[in-house]
């Protein structure tokens, strides 16, 4: 089977999971304990510099990560489309107003004087369908992500966020495909292993 038919049918089978985590009961407390675990992992600080998103439903929640970062005074940046495959990171901060993007998420409004992050960035953190122990992410499909991610240093951490759920035992990857170094869910922070087995450094 070729890997974009694989793809297809964890993107499907990824999507069923998280409209039952959306009905779920417990999701809110679950969501509030990955919140919690990454805080710890990558404590707000200011002038600290981060690519964050607006959660979509059944993710994981991330306006707690938000609300301690700006109270802390880090820099956040979200991500709007731009064109045709394409991501920037734009400012946004408390107060700020949102636009809703082709795909229905929430972007940061663009402004008249205002251009995006291109480098010095601290963390990106970035959701994702499933992920697997080597930091291989499942994306939509559009590849948004991956071009932008593809062109940042690999000093950047790149940081998944997601349900225990979420982790598979192999996402299946193409050659463009960018793997996340850590992965942070209700029940821990996993870091990817490398392909002899070992924790990636």
């Amino acid at each position: 089977m070729l890997v974009l038919e694989r793809k297809e049918i964890l993107r499907r089978e990824s999507r069923v999971r998280l409209r039952e985590r959306t009905e779920s009961p417990h999701s809110a407390e679950a969501g509030d304990r990955a919140q919690e675990y990454f805080l710890r992992e990558f404590p707000p600080a200011a002038e600290r510099t981060v690519g964050l998103y607006c959660a979509l439903a059944g993710e994981v929640p991330t306006e707690r990560i938000r609300h301690a970062y700006l109270a802390a005074g880090a820099r956040l940046y979200y991500p709007r489309v731009t064109g045709k495959g394409t991501l920037a990171f734009y400012p946004h901060r408390e107060g700020d107003g949102w636009e809703k993007g082709p795909y229905g998420i929430p972007e940061p409004p663009s402004l008249a004087g205002v251009e995006p992050r291109t480098k010095g960035w601290d963390i990106i953190v970035v959701p994702g369908l499933a992920f697997d122990r080597r930091g291989n992410r499942l994306g939509r499909g559009f590849g948004y992500y991956d071009r932008f991610l593809g062109g940042l240093p690999e000093s950047v951490p790149r940081v998944g966020l997601a349900w225990a759920s979420q982790r598979i035992p192999e996402v299946p990857v193409d050659a463009w495909d960018v793997p996340v170094h850590v992965l942070v869910t209700e029940e821990g922070v996993i870091r990817a292993v490398k392909a002899s087995g070992s924790p990636e450094s």
